[in-house]
């Protein structure tokens, strides 16, 4: 069933400089959301959700895909959050609609191209596949979910450097902003301002882990040995560190092709 797996999900011939398919007919979508109602109340679409898990724990797997369905089309349903999202796919399976799920994971793919969606789907697709029993599959979309999440890091850090210089911008205009020469400083943009966020240290030192041999080998180490691998897992760590060192943008079909020389996934 998975033998169009890559296709399913390989972006389209017309890409953008990221890799990631234009879909110009799709409107892009963002997991992060800003909740209107109150924090007192309970939206409808999470009323439903609940059911939804009720459901679910009766066994009753597709009534419980309908009222998923039922939470994502009710009125208030743009305060869900893609991890919510993700449910339709892993109940689509449990009803044993194994190839609408991964459709629906694909679909989300295309749907929420932001940094923090895309790690969250990536290790979706990870967990569904090994669910599947598809292990050397899986290899390829625990490996794209570092990227992803690597992807993601680069961005907080970017974000954490144009603030600061913002900010200093602004001090310099306003005399009564906050001055940082009291707070600690973890780091300097590349204009010279120090930058006192303290999640700065944290953003890189993932971004250090998530891209050596080390952290690449311990993330890997348990998916290669449920497919039988385990002797590869070295090997293969050492390349994909060194695609995630040299290489500013990432894609699937160059992660695919790295893994093939050791494992045959597609």
């Amino acid at each position: 069933m998975f033998s169009k797996l890559f296709n399913l999900f390989r972006p389209s011939s017309k890409e953008d400089k990221c890799g990631r398919a234009e879909t110009p007919s799709v409107q892009i979508k963002t997991s992060v959301v800003m909740s209107s109602s109150s924090s007192s109340s309970v939206s409808n679409a999470r009323k439903l959700l609940k059911e939804a898990t009720q459901l679910k724990k009766s066994k009753e797997y597709d009534a419980a895909c309908e009222k998923l369905r039922e939470a994502y089309e009710a009125s208030d349903a743009n305060e869900l959050m893609v991890k919510e999202r993700l449910r339709l796919p892993m109940y689509l399976q449990l009803a044993g609609k194994n190839d609408e799920g991964w459709k629906a994971l694909n679909e989300l793919n295309v749907e929420y191209v932001d940094v923090f969606s895309q790690a969250e789907i990536a290790n979706q697709m990870r967990v569904f596949l090994q669910k599947e029993k598809q292990f050397k599959k899986a290899i390829m979309f625990s490996i794209w979910a570092i990227a992803k999440e690597i992807e993601r890091d680069v961005q907080n850090v970017e974000a954490s450097i144009e603030n600061t210089d913002r900010m200093a911008e602004l001090r310099a205009e306003y005399d009564f902003l906050e001055d940082d020469d009291e707070k600690e400083i973890h780091g300097y943009t590349p204009n010279g301002n120090p930058i006192t966020d303290y999640a700065y240290e944290l953003f890189l030192s993932r971004l250090t882990e998530a891209k050596s041999i080390e952290g690449v080998h311990q993330r890997i180490e348990k998916d290669m040995k449920k497919a039988k691998l385990l002797e590869l897992t070295q090997p293969l760590a050492n390349d994909i560190s060194a695609y995630f060192s040299q290489k500013s943008h990432y894609r699937l079909e160059e992660v695919r092709d790295i893994i093939d020389k050791h494992v045959n996934v597609v």
